[in-house]
């Protein structure tokens, strides 16, 4: 009865050279999500000609719409359709968004589409365009879309002034900003929309709330649309308050799940898979790490390429680092791995031979 006894304690101390993945979310096949991921890039050609069809669409509906408010609400359709997808575009039809309302002599829809505007220029870093298109909006004229609209345009170029400048002072200055527009966005959005959800979600966290975010996540996701870009947005949040958990496998589980919808929905300002290829080259993951960061630059390329490379090719460059630190570490691994079967082996061969000497003895006494 010795003998198997020893072995399995052996093996027992063997076990704890094994690195062991602990989930505290729930279980989640990452594996499967990933194949996913995978196969989705390998179609996004057909994601993307699906895109442009329902843009074509669009804008042949607009060149044909003689009515003037007509046009302007079909023009305000094909900048959501760009926004995501193309920025250059996008600030076209913006502009021509505000043409349209300034002859129509409606105040309230150009401090509309100004704050449209304003909100896409912030989104790449273009802050002196956005802030000068908010200063031309007459707030008086707008109603509570309008409202709406133009506090989110505020909050945002706030917000990305304060994680831009170096200068301690103005950086809480300016987050101080963004703060008070935020109020005012809740004070006017929808309680339910998605303005509402993501902010709530945002205050939670901040207060370190992350049980009650998660419930509100939950609440947010069974209302968007599976499969869609509202999705996609939904499920980064989550994925934020699982970061905030410390949760891996869940935070990298719903940056796939919005990774996934967002290549789906040929979306091209990615940030959820770009975050995951972190994620995985600081797994070890190297190979995936790379194509997924590659891709990600890729669109991104597509969406704005004259800024979108000084932003996400520095970001490239660091997953490549940590892919190389990760590989370096996964060698250590298996050095000390090595090393510990060598010795397991050893003691295993010595325990043996100690217990063949033990039986000879007795046998021979």
């Amino acid at each position: 009865m010795k003998r198997p006894f020893i072995i399995i304690l052996l093996l027992s101390a063997m076990a704890g050279f094994v690195p062991a993945m602990a989930q505290t979310g729930g279980p989640v096949d990452l594996d499967a999500l990933y194949q996913q991921i995978d196969e989705a890039i390998s179609q996004s050609p057909q994601y993307t000609a699906a895109r442009k069809r329902q843009i074509d669409a669009c804008r042949d509906s607009f060149l044909m719409e003689k009515d003037m408010e007509q046009r302007a609400q079909t023009a305000e359709r094909l900048f959501l359709f760009y926004q995501p997808y193309n920025n250059d575009s996008a600030f076209h039809y913006a502009e021509v968004c505000i043409d349209l309302a300034e002859s129509l002599h409606r105040p309230d829809l150009v401090g509309k589409y100004r704050s449209m505007l304003a909100y896409q220029c912030s989104n790449v870093n273009l802050y002196t365009e956005s802030l000068d298109q908010l200063h031309k909006v007459d707030k008086s004229a707008l109603d509570s879309t309008g409202l709406l609209d133009y506090y989110k345009a505020w909050m945002h170029v706030c917000g990305e002034l304060g994680s831009n400048t170096p200068r301690q002072r103005l950086k809480q200055d300016y987050y101080d900003m963004q703060d008070n527009y935020r109020d005012s966005v809740l004070m006017v959005t929808k309680e339910g929309s998605e303005e509402w959800y993501h902010l709530k979600v945002d205050i939670l966290c901040a207060r370190r709330l992350f049980q009650d975010a998660l419930a509100l996540s939950d609440e947010w996701l069974q209302k968007v649309k599976a499969g869609s870009h509202e999705s996609a947005f939904a499920a980064f949040y989550r994925s934020m308050v699982y970061d905030h958990l410390k949760n891996h496998d869940m935070t990298c589980y719903w940056l796939g799940q919005s990774a996934l919808d967002d290549i789906k929905c040929a979306v091209t300002d990615q940030a959820s898979l770009l975050f995951l290829s972190e994620h995985l080259a600081n797994d070890g993951d190297a190979g995936r790490a790379r194509r997924y960061a590659e891709f990600a630059k890729s669109r991104n390329l597509d969406f704005f390429p004259r800024l979108r490379y000084y932003q996400v090719g520095p970001y490239v460059h660091v997953i490549d680092k940590d892919c190389e630190a990760a590989r370096s570490r996964a060698d250590l691994v298996l050095i000390i791995a090595s090393v510990a079967a060598t010795v397991f082996l050893a003691a295993l061969a010595f325990t043996l031979l100690r217990l063949r000497r033990a039986r000879a003895k007795t046998r021979n006494g």
